[in-house]
């Protein structure tokens, strides 16, 4: 269809799930990607279960958490390289395997050192179902699908975000060892119902072979996407760290997931909105839903109770997933020939470390200053990220042109 007659409204949905494999490539990949909300909080159960403190329970997850991301970026250039049946079939046995091991090990209260290196061994191998999926809606849904596609996977995400840890919580009641085995099971599941999916089990490897030590970084446009998405990152991990700071000091606590279920429920419905209308210009909407992003992220200074604090954060996160679809438009734009659904996994390794770091440095300003100064570390952080990309806008993939096909 011409770009200038294009679908708009709910109409995209249905165009979208008439391609025979969409709604299973969807289903499957939320299944396998589970364990992604799963498993930081049940390592943390699982050792503090042995009787260790929360320092070394919080090291655990760390170094699963980093593996994961460390893992991503060359499980996508494996992708690339030599197809995706290959490699979903090894990191499916790898992972499940060793996280499973993981639960053992803590079922039997081994040494905290011995854990934490099997989870992270692990995190190494987890599975690129996202790379995978996002590398093929193309060649599904046709370029104009794919960006339906985008926007709603980025709505979908939060399914696992909160989804993840509900199923820890559960598995947890019974032993923590089992919300980590329940973790690699399903991911076993997930993965291997996911690779069975025909456009999955059709994907070869790349026709261009990528040659660069920087890999899919070799290209500028990834590089100016994987900054953006760093200083989204760590602008998230500084403002969300302020959340319980401000929960405790309004007397409860716990009320903390209650304001973090309400940002990502925003974020859903703010996907679910950008599948029905994308836009042309992603890099447009890019730039623009970062700097309101920044903006929204503000709003929380002025919480006076945690029904504000939660209406704030819902509201704040209506641009995150607009943004993030329009990111994944731009990667499959940007990224040079051979190295595809490594350039895709960048955007979520550079998000997690920004997460990690921003964790860090709001801890640190929240102990010296307040919960005020972790939020606002994060708007500046996004704010930063949004003037990034906007002087290295030139960097980026131009919008898709009236009656055209996209490039």
């Amino acid at each position: 269809m011409p770009y200038g007659h294009e679908t708009r409204g709910v109409a995209r949905y249905r165009e979208l799930f008439a391609h025979r494999y969409a709604a299973s490539l969807l289903a499957w990949s939320i299944v396998a990607r589970i364990p992604n909300g799963m498993g930081a909080l049940s390592l943390v159960l699982l050792v503090r279960a042995t009787g260790a403190g929360y320092g070394e329970a919080g090291l655990v997850a760390a170094a699963y958490a980093v593996a994961v991301a460390v893992g991503a970026p060359y499980g996508g250039r494996q992708v690339d390289r030599c197809g995706a049946t290959r490699i979903l079939r090894r990191r499916l046995v790898l992972y499940s395997s060793l996280f499973g091991a993981t639960a053992v090990l803590g079922a039997i209260d081994a040494p905290v050192p011995v854990i934490a290196v099997v989870a992270a061994a692990a995190g190494l191998t987890l599975a690129p179902i996202s790379s995978v999926m996002r590398s093929i809606w193309p060649t599904v849904a046709g370029e104009d699908g794919a960006r339906t596609a985008y926007a709603l996977d980025a709505a979908l995400q939060e399914v696992i975000f909160v989804g993840g840890p509900l199923l820890v919580a559960i598995l947890a009641t019974f032993d923590p060892a089992a919300a980590v085995a329940g973790a690699a099971v399903i991911a076993a599941v997930g993965t291997f119902a996911f690779m069975r999916i025909p456009p999955v089990r059709a994907s070869e490897p790349a026709e261009d072979r990528h040659s660069s030590r920087l890999g899919a970084l070799s290209s500028v446009g990834v590089r100016t996407l994987a900054l953006l998405s760093l200083c989204i990152g760590i602008g998230f991990g500084s403002a969300e760290i302020a959340i319980p700071a401000f929960a405790e000091a309004q007397g409860n606590r716990a009320l903390a997931g209650v304001v973090l279920a309400g940002f990502s429920f925003g974020s859903l419905l703010g996907g679910l909105a950008a599948a029905l209308r994308p836009s042309r210009d992603d890099r447009r909407r890019i730039i623009v839903g970062t700097f309101v992003l920044a903006a929204l992220l503000a709003l929380p200074l002025l919480s006076g109770s945690m029904a504000a604090m939660t209406a704030f954060f819902f509201v704040a996160g209506f641009p995150v997933a607009p943004i993030v679809a329009a990111i994944y438009g731009q990667i499959g734009r940007v990224a040079a020939a051979g190295s595809v659904a490594e350039a895709f996994s960048w955007f979520g390794t550079a998000v997690s470390i920004g997460i990690a770091g921003g964790s860090v440095a709001g801890g640190w300003l929240i102990d010296a200053s307040g919960w005020r100064a972790g939020v606002v570390f994060g708007v500046a952080l996004v704010a930063v990220g949004a003037v990034v990309v906007t002087i290295r806008r030139g960097t980026l993939a131009p919008p898709f042109s009236l009656g055209a096909a996209p490039e």
